[in-house]
């Protein structure tokens, strides 16, 4: 026979689902707390995790204890609500002549296979596309696309903060405080067939640390300014280092009057590293838009990020107004 367990040790395992039904409250309907701290709202990334451990829990509650059964419950139809939406089909628009296409994708800069990103974009017939970590390497090694895209800025940075926005469409000079801020960010006027389009080109900082955490944040706030003053459609791309769990996501699209894509498209990982995948590349658009596609390239072409295309359709005035 084995050794028995000691009594110490029968009561910390006793307390253990309780703790991690805590922690389950943390990452899910604590995940506003995460406005204010950068651990809080680490943990409201993991949604899927945490419904995952509350159907383990609830299964084991509903044997031992009621309340904990009942929170447990609580908890996960409550995680599933917020995911619902991005399984819910959005309506078909109907004049899908006037499509725009637009790309988001961080090439990562050590890329080991860059000869794959050249043939892909030239396949993919788009409007605008943002190429985070695009190095000078690497725009040197892209710029045949200049004879689909011969309107182009870039953040005039290398490494993680090299950034190229380029366009089948006449652009204007980019914000000059976006190319001067500490991680560079592009906002220009597309002048598209279908009108004048805002573009938001954005990679802010992975918020590792407080001051990270902070800068990451200030740049939401300046790309919601931007889009909540803009009297034209506005359509905000790229590794926003963030999911759509995240308070600071929500507060982004609500102070920004911004949508995201992904609803009705489903919830596929964009960033996949160490046995880790996240959601955390976006396309956000005003609500002058309706969304024909939103898809994530199933190859990531060496990059530890798949390339996110979403096609859209400007709404007319009566569904623009009841959004």
């Amino acid at each position: 026979m084995g050794r028995p367990i000691p009594p110490w040790l029968k009561r910390v395992l006793a307390r253990v689902p309780a703790l991690l039904l805590g922690i389950a409250f943390l990452g899910t309907a604590a995940s506003p707390l995460g406005l204010w701290s950068s651990h809080l709202e680490r943990l409201s990334h993991f949604r899927f995790a945490w419904i995952v451990l509350l159907i383990l829990l609830l299964a084991f509650f509903l044997k031992r204890g009621r309340r904990s059964a009942i929170a447990s419950g609580v908890l996960l139809a409550g995680s599933l609500l917020t995911i619902l939406p991005y399984w819910i089909p959005p309506t078909r628009p109907s004049e899908q002549d006037k499509a725009l296409k637009f790309i988001a994708w961080n090439l990562l800069w050590e890329n080991p296979r860059k000869d794959k990103a050249l043939p892909w974009l030239l396949e993919q017939d788009a409007d605008v596309v943002v190429l985070s970590e695009c190095t000078t390497d690497w725009r040197a090694r892209l710029e045949k696309l200049s004879a689909v895209y011969p309107y182009r800025i870039d953040s005039g940075r290398d490494g993680a903060e090299g950034m190229w926005l380029l366009s089948r469409h006449p652009l204007d000079a980019p914000d000059p405080a976006g190319l001067a801020a500490g991680k560079p960010w592009i906002s220009t006027v597309m002048h598209a067939p279908q009108g004048p389009v805002r573009i938001l080109g954005m990679h802010p900082r992975t918020p590792r640390s407080g001051h990270r955490f902070d800068e990451r944040n200030g740049q939401y706030e300046k790309a919601a300014a931007i889009a909540a003053a803009s009297d034209i459609p506005v359509v905000l791309l790229g590794d926003l280092n963030c999911t759509p769990f995240s308070p600071w996501f929500r507060r982004l699209l609500r102070a920004g009057r911004l949508q995201d894509t992904g609803k009705g498209f489903g919830l596929p990982v964009t960033w996949r590293r160490h046995g880790i995948g996240l959601p955390i590349d976006h396309i956000l658009v005003s609500r002058s838009w309706q969304v024909l596609e939103r898809r994530v390239h199933p190859d990531r072409m060496g990059s530890d990020h798949h390339p996110v295309i979403a096609v859209l359709v400007p709404a007319d005035d009566g569904k623009a107004a009841a959004d």
